[in-house]
Protein backbone atom coordinates (compact mmCIF):
# COMPACT_ATOMS: atom_id res chain seq x y z
CA UNK A 1 0.00 0.00 0.00
CA UNK A 2 1.53 3.37 -0.97
CA UNK A 3 0.68 6.68 1.03
CA UNK A 4 -0.74 9.64 -1.08
CA UNK A 5 0.83 11.72 1.56
CA UNK A 6 2.85 14.76 0.62
CA UNK A 7 5.78 16.33 2.40
CA UNK A 8 7.22 19.96 2.74
CA UNK A 9 10.25 21.96 4.07
CA UNK A 10 10.13 25.23 4.42
CA UNK A 11 13.34 27.22 3.16
CA UNK A 12 14.08 30.36 4.79
CA UNK A 13 16.87 33.26 3.53
CA UNK A 14 16.54 34.11 -0.09
CA UNK A 15 20.22 33.55 -0.44
CA UNK A 16 20.40 30.19 1.37
CA UNK A 17 17.61 29.40 0.13
CA UNK A 18 18.40 29.59 -3.42
CA UNK A 19 21.68 27.48 -2.99
CA UNK A 20 19.49 25.16 -0.80
CA UNK A 21 17.12 24.09 -3.81
CA UNK A 22 19.51 24.14 -6.24
CA UNK A 23 21.63 21.33 -4.07
CA UNK A 24 18.37 19.34 -3.11
CA UNK A 25 17.11 19.40 -6.46
CA UNK A 26 20.43 17.71 -7.72
CA UNK A 27 20.67 15.25 -5.38
CA UNK A 28 17.22 14.44 -6.02
CA UNK A 29 17.56 14.11 -9.35
CA UNK A 30 20.82 12.10 -9.09
CA UNK A 31 18.85 9.63 -6.44
CA UNK A 32 15.59 9.22 -8.64
CA UNK A 33 17.81 8.47 -11.72
CA UNK A 34 20.04 5.96 -10.07
CA UNK A 35 16.74 4.20 -8.84
CA UNK A 36 15.21 3.95 -12.17
CA UNK A 37 13.53 7.19 -12.02
CA UNK A 38 10.13 5.30 -10.17
CA UNK A 39 6.60 7.26 -11.80
CA UNK A 40 5.24 9.84 -9.69
CA UNK A 41 8.45 10.59 -8.05
CA UNK A 42 8.79 14.55 -8.08
CA UNK A 43 10.04 17.15 -6.03
CA UNK A 44 7.64 20.84 -6.57
CA UNK A 45 9.10 24.68 -5.09
CA UNK A 46 5.70 26.53 -4.08
CA UNK A 47 5.93 30.64 -2.25
CA UNK A 48 7.09 33.66 -2.72
CA UNK A 49 10.95 34.57 -3.51
CA UNK A 50 11.98 36.81 -0.89
CA UNK A 51 13.37 39.62 -3.20
CA UNK A 52 14.44 42.30 -0.23
CA UNK A 53 17.83 42.31 1.68
CA UNK A 54 16.29 42.20 4.85
CA UNK A 55 12.75 40.33 5.62
CA UNK A 56 11.16 41.89 8.87
CA UNK A 57 8.84 38.98 11.10
CA UNK A 58 5.94 41.06 10.63
CA UNK A 59 5.76 41.86 6.93
CA UNK A 60 3.61 38.88 5.75
CA UNK A 61 6.40 37.52 3.25
CA UNK A 62 5.95 34.17 2.76
CA UNK A 63 8.40 31.83 2.80
CA UNK A 64 9.18 29.20 -0.22
CA UNK A 65 8.86 24.94 0.47
CA UNK A 66 9.70 22.33 -1.27
CA UNK A 67 7.07 19.23 -1.42
CA UNK A 68 8.26 15.75 -1.85
CA UNK A 69 5.30 13.79 -3.59
CA UNK A 70 4.24 10.87 -2.45
CA UNK A 71 6.13 8.41 -4.40
CA UNK A 72 9.33 10.09 -3.97
CA UNK A 73 8.92 9.51 -0.04
CA UNK A 74 10.13 5.54 -0.46
CA UNK A 75 13.43 6.95 -2.49
CA UNK A 76 14.49 9.73 -0.40
CA UNK A 77 13.60 9.30 2.91
CA UNK A 78 17.25 10.85 3.80
CA UNK A 79 16.50 13.85 2.01
CA UNK A 80 13.08 14.71 3.45
CA UNK A 81 14.83 14.01 7.03
CA UNK A 82 17.49 16.02 6.36
CA UNK A 83 15.08 18.87 5.30
CA UNK A 84 13.01 18.59 8.46
CA UNK A 85 9.99 17.99 6.05
CA UNK A 86 6.47 17.60 7.78
CA UNK A 87 3.31 16.06 5.92
CA UNK A 88 1.65 18.05 4.38
CA UNK A 89 -1.38 18.68 1.53
CA UNK A 90 -0.03 18.48 -2.05
CA UNK A 91 1.31 22.52 -3.21
CA UNK A 92 -1.14 24.50 -4.91
CA UNK A 93 -0.78 24.29 -8.55
CA UNK A 94 -0.99 27.90 -9.49
CA UNK A 95 2.17 28.43 -7.48
CA UNK A 96 4.21 25.64 -7.65
CA UNK A 97 7.31 25.13 -9.88
CA UNK A 98 8.22 21.52 -10.73
CA UNK A 99 11.90 21.27 -10.07
CA UNK A 100 12.55 17.45 -10.63
CA UNK A 101 10.47 15.03 -12.23
CA UNK A 102 8.04 14.31 -15.75
CA UNK A 103 5.51 17.05 -17.25
CA UNK A 104 2.91 14.23 -16.10
CA UNK A 105 3.89 15.10 -12.37
CA UNK A 106 1.52 18.23 -12.78
CA UNK A 107 -1.39 16.14 -12.72
CA UNK A 108 -0.51 14.76 -9.04
CA UNK A 109 -1.58 18.35 -8.34
CA UNK A 110 -4.97 19.05 -7.36
CA UNK A 111 -6.44 21.22 -10.04
CA UNK A 112 -8.62 25.05 -8.91
CA UNK A 113 -12.22 25.15 -8.51
CA UNK A 114 -13.20 27.27 -10.97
Amino acid sequence: MNSRLWYRAVLSGALGADRAVLMLAEHFADVLRAGGWPDGACLFLSGARMARKESRKDDGAISEAVFFSPDAIAVVPHLIAVCGAEPSPPPARAGATLLVGKQSDWNLLPHGLH
